[in-house]
């Protein structure tokens, strides 16, 4: 054995909290670019969407705060008294012990439909709680913006927090343009704003500071735009929209107080083949490069494979880039599986069955999920999960951890969780945790509508 390579160890496994689906179009993961966790010293705090029996989506739930101090259980210790939101709420953590949750809660009726959903107006707020007494009524801040904008339930908001002086940046979609931008510094001002527009939708930003260097990591995501490709989606699946994920985007500003974010970088696209990306995870390292972490799938459908790319394999990787200066010199691919069936043999379920139309068969084990963690000696690893090919009960399913920076020449290490988590996020330094050997989850497990927490210590410092 290595002796000088990490060991996790898996400190204690818990259900957080049920769930309940809120028929909206989200869930309690939905904010996937932003995290619902986070960690104040000895103290962790997440949120929870909870639906409202009898409100009518679209904004029919409500933030829960709860709170796990170490060696004990989770408890929730305040709650929103309205149920006004479609979306989960992130969180951010400042210092001095202070946990700030990102809210966009409807304030006017902007239409109802035939089938009874409401869409509304909203208005984005942060709700600042003392970590050490996280019941009390939260101090609201309300974010100033560049001009006066129609923020709506489809927030699609980013938020990340400099975990060191406490500065946020945070970010609200406009419709089908751009993000709406604005830079809170530790004093507590509105300092400055703008306006993000990427070359399509970008939707599930990541968000980082370091210092006033600031760094945004989106995905795209429209309604199919290829009218034959389109037309066949709804023949197979018979829906009559289909959004797609084809395009990975980064920009970043040295100094978001006086420099405007740089040209939208392309970093990874599947619009020649109707693949899929996700933009997993964002990183910034003491040297200031971007470090990404994203998915990416060659055809997200075997049945669009069959029809338009017939011969051609379907691949799934889980993909590292870093960017120094808006420039990538550096990728790695982390996990990689390829198509066993041949062309023609992908077996689709049936025709409304959109989860499995995504499935392909292979020998080796699927990446999935992943996240990034940081370590106070700035070693940075990928937690992620794998599906065997045996699928869930196969003995390469699981989570995985591996160290990409410095680069080693270690493989992964599989994770002894006994409820590995197919979906997660992770407490991190983007959204303001301290680096540290801790590693706390927040996410899916083997129980339906069920939401876990797992804490992991990593022992063994790199020399």
């Amino acid at each position: 054995m290595n002796e000088n390579r990490p060991q996790f160890n898996i400190v204690t496994e818990t259900v957080l909290c049920p769930f309940d689906s809120p028929d909206n179009g989200s869930g309690p993961l939905w904010c996937y670019g932003s995290s619902t966790i986070v960690r104040d010293g000895n103290r962790v705090f997440a949120t929870v969407p909870e639906v409202g029996q009898g409100v009518p989506p679209l904004c029919n739930t409500r933030w829960q705060l709860f709170c796990r101090e170490d060696g004990g259980g989770w408890a929730r210790v305040n709650v929103n008294p309205d149920f006004n939101e479609r979306e989960p709420c992130p969180l951010v953590r400042l210092p001095g012990g202070r946990i700030v949750v990102s809210t966009n809660p409807a304030v006017s009726l902007r239409h109802r439909a035939q089938d009874g959903r409401e869409g509304w107006n909203c208005e984005p707020r942060l709700l600042e709680f003392p970590a050490g007494s996280p019941q009390d009524f939260p101090g609201v801040v309300l974010p100033v913006w560049d001009k006066t904008y129609p923020f709506t339930e489809h927030s699609y908001r980013g938020i990340g927090a400099e975990c060191r002086t406490g500065e946020i940046l945070l970010l609200n979609i406009l419709e089908y343009d751009g993000q709406a931008w604005s830079l809170l510094d530790a004093s507590g001002q509105w300092i400055r704003q703008g306006y993000l527009r990427f070359p399509l939708r970008g939707c599930y930003p990541q968000v980082a500071l370091k210092g006033r260097a600031a760094y945004v990591m989106a995905v795209s995501d429209i309604v199919e735009p290829n009218p034959e490709w389109r037309a066949h989606k709804r023949k197979i699946t018979g829906q009559d929209w289909d959004y797609d994920f084809r395009q990975i985007y980064f920009s970043y500003t040295p100094d978001i107080t006086a420099k405007d974010f740089s040209a939208i970088l392309t970093v990874a696209s599947r619009d020649e083949t109707a693949g899929y990306t996700r933009n997993e995870d964002l990183w910034v390292g003491p040297d200031g490069d971007a470090h990404l972490l994203y998915l990416d799938k060659s055809v997200w459908y075997p049945f669009m494979r069959d029809e338009f790319f017939p011969g051609l394999p379907i691949s799934q990787a889980l993909k590292y880039c870093r960017i120094h200066e808006g420039k990538v010199v550096e990728r790695r691919i982390l996990a990689q599986c390829e198509e066993e069936v041949a062309a023609g043999q992908s077996e689709a379920g049936k025709p409304s069955d959109r989860s499995r139309l995504a499935e392909f068969r292979s020998k080796q084990p699927q990446p999935g999920w992943a996240r990034f963690h940081a370590t106070a000696d700035d070693r940075l690893f990928v937690i992620y999960h794998q599906t065997g090919p045996g699928g869930k009960g196969d003995p390469d399913s699981g989570n995985y951890a591996l160290q990409i920076f410095p680069k080693t020449a270690e493989k992964p290490v599989k994770l002894g969780l006994r409820y590995p988590l197919t979906c997660f996020f992770a407490a991190n330094v983007r959204t303001g945790t301290p680096p540290s050997d801790t590693v706390d989850l927040f996410g899916l497990g083997p129980e339906p509508n069920t939401i876990r927490y797992a804490q992991i210590r990593i022992v063994g410092a790199a020399k």
